[in-house]
């Protein structure tokens, strides 16, 4: 299509409009040349960067329209298929570990015991487990303090749009792998859904910085001796979000043994307004190749995935009928009520112990051993309690219980369900071939003591979820109240068919989530006709848990640690104001010139503290752009790297002084800079090429970009001022004063906008809304307007 008669008049037409960059193109071949541009257009290229054979050297910044990141498919590709292969590793990884260590915990009291007696077994329980809580502990108060916790508030605040820094790196993603295996074989009432779903968003980012960055950078000259790469965050920023929630996805996956689950988890997770339409199929294809990889890890070492994740692989007894339904209900709505109070309770004890933390001297030494000894509770609770039960013959079911303080063949139902892994837990609670083999008592006293000890966890510095744990209560409960009722003599269905429905209902309301948790629990049963039953306890229960909390477990947590997270419908009290009651408190002086000296922008940096992300730029009384704080502190460090003779290559606020680049244009990739000639060339050489290629690498982004060409030739910049005209969004968004509300609010929230200028119905600014100041006032109006 190089020759045909549309591209041939194009190309006379540039030729004619632009003879210098047609001059420094390939002589062989204009036209070969152009037809490269206009195929690649579409990707992560731009117009200059082909046309000139080189990075994209520009004298200002483009910018790209919100909500996309513009990247080629191989490079997005790319990096779907590698999280989903790290994280099927890394699953492995912990598979194998943690089976070997909770194995040799277990064998060895198991020993002790029947050598030295049930006292001694529970000891060495203890001494074991609180040395593995030790490491665990440590690691995450020396090394990585934010891995306490699930991450998924973060992770959540993350994907919906807003920054979060220091909450992806390499450091993080080791200290919580690592850490998240220990807390498993310490014992603690916790799952492993919530770290590993933040650890497949923290591998995916890293793996999309590293595949995607040398495509969202340029380079913007700031004078004829200082260069700077600017990232167009929101290309990028975009691209992550995509991968960290393909990464989430995987992490479900593999946990559940479930590809689907994983993806409407994660729709959930993110919210229907935040997911991208090509993250459906990315998601689809992620999840497929993370559990296939899983499976072909795990045959390597004749391992099975039914040892490892909950699935009923032999046919049970799963009948119902409709008499079974007001039980069902009753469960539901009463476990519907449980779960929200047991969330204010987790909340709660938080809280206190936050504040108690904050007061000790040695915070870190003490948040250390207060974990280790709050493990050393557990362990020593579970023991205690399980010797209230009494020893049962050997089950009919052939399935795993513990023996604990019973003589050989016999088995004890409480240590069963407690001295044991969650997963094994509910296996057990699960299972409809074990009818009579936990009776209710057994059930209800583990109910009682697993709930204390999983609300006195919350605020230490354990890598946990609650997903799994809140599945063990519900079906505790629910294997309780249907042991119960078969015992008197009523015909009802087995037990195992009312844990799942207090499964199900329990962790409806914990995590608010209905579909995810449908699809989550049956697959987990592999039995599809409890489908009707677990929709009608889900129902049921979040009904009555929305009535008691507004949001879920995580979604109270983001708004008691201030997370920024702005939610997807208009809170209440934002009706009836505009746009210029959400006016950020703006110090006038951080509205900047076009051209400001370094004085001016370090003023306004330090006017504003360090949640302030977005400046704008005013010419008069007109906001002209938008600059990051970001972009601010790397022109900065760019100009006194440049003035010491160097050029600065600068990623958002971190620079790397190279040598500096006069007269010279250089072909190597941007992210392996050449080392190109010093200040030894003459200034009329400078005059003569570097000022042509100057102004000629402006015209052709600014055509990529569809600016104007008004003015570009000659717009040279003031000695001793910072051009912040080359490096702002030359493209804020812009509405009126008296914009209602609920308008500008579906704007960030769904179209994703990190900031909007405010200007009277003349154009005259009035002020700037962003997203932070968009959610604090949000949030104080929601208050208001509850109380």
């Amino acid at each position: 299509g190089v020759e045909a008669p549309c591209l041939q008049s194009l190309s006379a037409a540039l030729r004619r409009r632009f003879p210098l960059t047609f001059a420094m193109l390939d002589p062989n071949g204009p036209k070969l040349q152009l037809g490269r541009v206009l195929a690649r257009s579409a990707g992560a290229g731009t117009l200059s960067e082909f046309l000139l054979g080189q990075p994209e050297r520009v004298s200002r910044r483009t910018t790209s329209e919100p909500g996309s990141h513009r990247l080629p498919e191989v490079v997005m590709w790319g990096a779907t298929l590698l999280t989903a292969a790290c994280m099927s590793a890394i699953n492995f990884f912990s598979l194998m570990v943690i089976e070997k260590t909770i194995h040799h915990k277990f064998r060895l009291m198991q020993r002790v015991i029947e050598a030295f007696g049930v006292g001694m077994g529970i000891v060495v329980l203890t001494l074991v487990s609180c040395s593995y809580a030790l490491l665990c502990a440590t690691m995450i108060m020396w090394l990585a303090p934010n891995c306490g916790g699930s991450g998924l508030p973060e992770n959540k605040c993350y994907l919906n749009g807003s920054r979060m820094p220091s909450l992806f790196t390499w450091r993080t993603l080791i200290v919580r792998i690592f850490t998240s295996i220990l807390a498993n074989a310490a014992g603690f009432p916790v799952g492993r859904e919530g770290p590993t779903v933040t650890i497949g968003g923290n591998l995916a980012y890293l793996i999309s910085h590293t595949m995607a960055m040398p495509f969202v950078r340029q380079w913007v000259d700031l004078s004829h001796k200082v260069s700077m790469v600017i990232v167009d965050e929101e290309r990028f920023a975009h691209a992550t979000r995509i991968n960290c929630a393909v990464g989430g996805a995987c992490a479900m996956a593999m946990l559940f043994n479930t590809p689907i689950g994983g993806l409407l988890y994660m729709f959930e997770e993110v919210s229907p307004a935040s997911w991208p339409i090509e993250l459906t199929f990315r998601a689809f294809v992620g999840t497929t190749i993370c559990a296939l990889i899983s499976y072909w890890l795990l045959s390597l070492v004749n391992k099975e995935i039914r040892e490892f994740v909950i699935f009923a692989w032999l046919p049970e007894d799963k009948e119902w009928s409709v008499h079974d339904m007001p039980v069902f209900v009753v469960v539901a709505a009463f476990l519907g009520a449980v779960t929200a109070y047991h969330t204010r309770m987790m909340l709660g004890v938080a809280r206190i112990r936050k504040q108690y933390q904050s007061r000790r001297k040695q915070h870190k030494t003490f948040v250390i051993v207060e974990t280790v000894l709050y493990c050393a509770a557990c362990a020593i609770t579970s023991g205690l309690v399980s010797l209230v039960s009494q020893c049962r013959k050997p089950p009919r079911s052939n399935l795993e219980y513990v023996q604990f303080n019973c003589p050989v063949g016999e088995y004890n139902p409480v240590a069963s369900l407690l001295v044991n892994t969650s997963h094994s837990s509910v296996k057990l609670l699960f299972s409809g071939n074990n009818d009579g083999e936990i009776l209710y008592r057994s059930s209800a006293v583990a109910f009682v003591a697993y709930f204390l000890l999983n609300v006195g966890l919350a605020g230490l510095p354990v890598p946990g979820g609650a997903f799994t744990a809140t599945m063990v209560l519900g079906g505790l409960f629910g294997r309780c109240v249907g042991a119960f009722l078969r015992e008197m003599g009523f015909q009802v269905a087995v037990s195992g068919v009312y844990a799942v429905v207090g499964a199900s209902a329990m962790l409806c309301g914990f995590k608010q989530m209905a579909a995810a948790v449908v699809l989550i629990v049956v697959q987990c049963v592999n039995d599809f006709n409890m489908t009707p039953v677990v929709m009608l306890s889900v129902s049921v229960a979040l009904a009555v848990n929305r009535a008691i909390n507004e949001r879920g477990h995580d979604e109270e947590q983001i708004e008691r640690k201030g997370l920024p997270y702005l939610e997807n419908e208009v809170p209440p009290g934002l009706d009836v104001c505009t746009a210029s009651d959400l006016l950020d408190d703006l110090p006038a002086v951080a509205q900047l010139p076009p051209h400001a000296t370094p004085e001016c922008v370090e003023r306004a940096l330090e006017a504003t503290d360090k949640q302030w992300s977005d400046f704008p730029i005013l010419e008069g009384r007109t906001c002209v752009g938008v600059i990051t704080r970001d972009h601010l502190l790397a022109t900065l460090e760019a100009l006194r790297a440049g003035f010491s003779g160097n050029s600065a290559q600068c990623l958002g606020s971190s620079c790397r002084a190279t040598p500096l680049a006069v007269g010279a244009r250089s072909n190597t990739p941007l992210s392996a800079p050449s080392s190109p000639p010093h200040d030894s060339e003459t200034s009329a050489t400078l005059s003569a090429t570097e000022k042509a290629r100057r102004v000629d690498a402006m015209i052709m982004a600014r055509v990529a970009s569809g600016l104007s060409m008004e003015g570009v030739e000659n717009s040279p910049m003031p000695d001793h001022t910072i051009p912040l005209d080359r490096i702002m969004d030359p493209t804020p968004f812009t509405i009126v004063e008296d914009m209602p509300a609920a308008r500008l609010y579906s704007l960030f929230a769904k179209a994703g906008e990190r900031a909007a200028c405010v200007t009277t119905k003349a154009g005259e600014f009035r002020g700037i809304v962003s997203r932070g100041g968009l959610i604090v006032a949000a949030r104080q109006r929601a208050t208001q307007a509850r109380s």
